[in-house]
């Protein structure tokens, strides 16, 4: 299993974005958000993952969404990190995040006059629009939200190679296997995409596709050659790891 490094858990830091509240445990919860967005490439993974469990607690209350599957590896660490703390109650967890922020930077302020004096209320409006209006995604993006036009486009322009095995250890196939659109999938194998690719794990998109039961997917993979016995680090080969019977019976066909 690929190590984890802080660059691969940056997206773990969100800005605060309760504007226009009066209370001062807010403002100062809100201050820290900022502190956190600006440090966050100096934070361990460990760190990140408390700021983002406690950041969540304290905007949506106790976790309310789905465990991830087990091989998003980063999906699951920040459902756990926000999944443990229960029943917290939100401004506990606003509390709890302040302490968190001046644990990982001692030197850290929070003179909410000086804050005033600068505008800071203004500022932090100004970065929430720039967040909103700004676009950073890229084409693993794309491929995540099963846009079929922009990951065509993008790929046209990709100088590198298409097998590139990205920091979570997955490339461009594992993420449209993984997502279940048979369209895209289908397109990155006719660009070049390598079928039988493994990835840190030693998984191919046949894997991904048939532990999550996407069964067109299944389908086109075996249809164009997938080899269906490779075994990934776990000795399991795509029908070990078979989300159900309907799936395996896609394998003797």
């Amino acid at each position: 299993m690929a190590t984890a490094t802080g660059d691969d858990f940056s997206d773990l830091v969100e800005l605060g974005i309760e504007v226009g509240t009066e209370d001062e445990l807010t403002v100062k919860f809100n201050k820290c958000a900022r502190h956190v967005q600006a440090i966050s490439g100096s934070l361990s993974e460990q760190n990140l993952l408390q700021l983002y469990g406690f950041y969540k607690q304290a905007l949506e209350g106790p976790c309310n969404t789905s465990k991830p599957s087990w091989y998003d590896l980063k999906g699951k660490a920040k459902w756990e990190a926000w999944k443990s703390l229960g029943e917290l109650e939100k401004n506990e967890a606003k509390n709890k995040y302040i302490e968190q922020v001046f644990t990982a930077d001692p030197e850290f302020s929070l003179d909410l006059k000086k804050d005033k004096s600068e505008g800071w209320a203004v500022g932090v409006s100004s970065l929430i629009g720039h967040q909103i209006l700004s676009s950073d995604k890229d084409l693993l993006d794309y491929i995540r939200e099963g846009d079929l036009a922009k990951v065509k486009g993008l790929l046209s322009q990709l100088k590198e190679s298409k097998n590139v095995i990205h920091q979570d250890g997955m490339s461009l196939i594992h993420y449209a296997a993984d997502v279940g659109n048979v369209e895209l999938l289908d397109l990155l194998i006719n660009e070049g995409c390598d079928i039988n690719l493994q990835d840190s794990e030693g998984q191919t998109a046949l894997h991904y596709a048939s532990s999550c039961g996407h069964a067109e997917c299944v389908l086109l993979l075996l249809s164009k050659g997938a080899v269906f016995d490779v075994k990934d680090t776990d000795d399991c080969t795509p029908l070990d790891v078979a989300s159900d019977d309907a799936i395996r019976v896609l394998f003797s066909k």
